[in-house]
């Protein structure tokens, strides 16, 4: 990439001069005081950034020269550009210097723009950057001091998270002016300071915002027994807005997939962070009215797509503010059995997660094991903690705890990825390649027993799964966990 490339060579077929605001007179002196660029950047939302190479490029090439639509698509289809009087060129007359390419040969431009220059991103960015120039001399009061470029950053939903202003004040090599975004990107708008100001830009760089990884879509089955030993699964909302999920008590339903022993009338309830009782269910063709259930949910449950294919389960749809959540699963007339808790996200889009998901059970041998599922979702992995806590829990009260839980974590395939028995003694293989024990004790989760397990993986997105067992077969009350380190 060239950028600075020297004036005075031979000039392009489409050379358009530059306004000079209304002949520019006799400010030269006013605008020797004032700074090049003014950065107005709210709460940190846009840090200004040096050159940079991003997952999408513009540099005006395939265009050649000629005028350009309002609404072009740009920037290898992912943005639009809106304005008028746009042509792209060889060189633009800037006054008294002449803009030039700051990459291959061509560059775009708008002469008097009537409005503003809108770049339109379909999908939002981290960063962006270009080389922006706008008319100036040097060397006379003519055109010195025109007005500023004003730049407008607008989210997604077009709230403004930031702008900046700047004079250029070169001698033809367009000048870089770069950004990286705390929030995604939507639009960006170039604004003269007096209306009317010409522009030129060229060499654009845009980093397609990666979607934030989140925990999702939660599950643990168990065998369920009575009294301390129901199966209590736990989770956090976070986040600024609630979250819309359904969770579900599954039983019988089990048995299709040749589980053994599946309880066969499961009952759900739901209890917020002050262990209130706030909603509850027992056959999900069946609401209960109280708590936060105000209306029959069995509509809503067939259209969430998550409708127990047996009656004898039960549903509940919650919309829940940011906080601590139980569910816990018992069988109808103190029966037992293997169960499935589960919570599903009704709500991806929405300002919240579900999160630091746990489910507390008894563990058992063969196929009663505890078995935790989550999911990993977005386009970048996510850094968890996953433990699993047995002699912990007497300190809480909890009568039979497992006495040495080990740890299994699996990836959607069913492949062992990682293990651990005793949380001090890393066991090297498949995604761990390097003593853990120090990444534990600094995540400020490091169990307080020994003999409880725990698992550090940087995970992609997907379906996983954590199987709770105790060593030599030994049963006992057992706690399964999955903390996201990325938040």
């Amino acid at each position: 990439m060239n950028h600075r490339l020297q004036l005075g060579k031979k000039r392009g077929l489409l050379v358009v001069p530059l306004r000079a605001t209304s002949l520019c007179a006799l400010r030269a002196i006013t605008f020797l005081l004032i700074a090049r660029t003014c950065l107005t950047y709210a709460a940190a939302q846009v840090t200004p950034v040096p050159p940079f190479v991003g997952t999408n490029s513009e540099t005006w090439e395939e265009f050649g020269v000629r005028s350009i639509p309002s609404g072009t698509s740009i920037l290898g289809g992912i943005a639009s550009i809106s304005g008028d009087h746009m042509v792209t060129a060889e060189d633009f007359e800037m006054c008294c210097v002449t803009g030039t390419p700051s990459d291959g040969t061509i560059l775009m431009n708008s002469d008097r723009p009537s409005g503003p220059l809108t770049i339109s991103f379909a999908e939002p960015v981290s960063a962006f950057g270009a080389y922006w120039g706008s008319g100036f001399c040097p060397h006379s009061v003519l055109c010195f001091g025109d007005p500023p470029s004003i730049l407008t950053f607008r989210d997604v939903a077009g709230n403004i998270i930031g702008t900046d202003s700047f004079v250029y004040m070169g001698d033809g090599t367009l000048a870089w002016h770069g950004y990286r975004f705390a929030t995604p990107v939507g639009t960006i708008t170039r604004t003269a300071g007096d209306g009317v100001e010409g522009v030129a830009i060229d060499g654009l760089q845009a980093t397609v915002a990666t979607a934030p990884s989140y925990l999702g879509n939660i599950s643990t089955r168990a065998f369920v027994q009575t009294g301390d030993n129901v199966m209590i699964g736990g989770f956090i909302v976070q986040g600024s807005g609630p979250k819309r999920v359904v969770i579900r008590a599954i039983g019988p339903e089990l048995s299709q997939y040749g589980i053994p022993n599946p309880l066969a009338d499961p009952t759900l309830e739901l209890h917020d962070g002050n262990g209130a009782l706030i909603a509850s269910n027992d056959n999900w063709q069946t609401t209960i009215i109280g708590g936060i259930i105000t209306s029959n949910q069995v509509a809503e449950i067939r259209a969430s797509g998550h409708a127990p294919t047996d009656g004898r389960e039960s549903a509940i749809i919650a919309e829940l503010p940011a906080g601590n959540y139980t569910a816990i699963v018992r069988g109808v007339n103190e029966t037992m059995g293997v169960a499935l808790v589960e919570a599903y996200d009704l709500s991806p889009d929405s300002n919240s997660t579900l999160g630091n998901i746990s489910t507390r059970s008894f563990v058992q041998t063969g196929d009663n094991v505890m078995i935790g599922g989550f999911m990993v979702e977005g386009t970048a992995p996510k850094r968890v903690i996953m433990r699993a806590i047995g002699p912990d829990l007497t300190q809480y009260g909890v009568p039979n705890a497992l006495g040495n839980p080990a740890l299994e974590l699996h990836d959607s395939a069913g492949a062992l990825i990682a293990s651990n028995d005793n949380w001090r003694t890393t066991i090297i293989g498949g995604i761990i390649t390097t003593n853990q024990v120090r990444d534990i004790l600094a995540s400020g989760l490091a169990p307080a027993d020994g003999r409880d397990s725990a698992i550090i993986a940087e995970l992609p997105a997907g379906n996983y799964t954590a199987i709770v067992r105790g060593v030599n077969e030994t049963t006992g009350v057992g706690l399964v966990e999955v903390y996201d380190l990325g938040q």
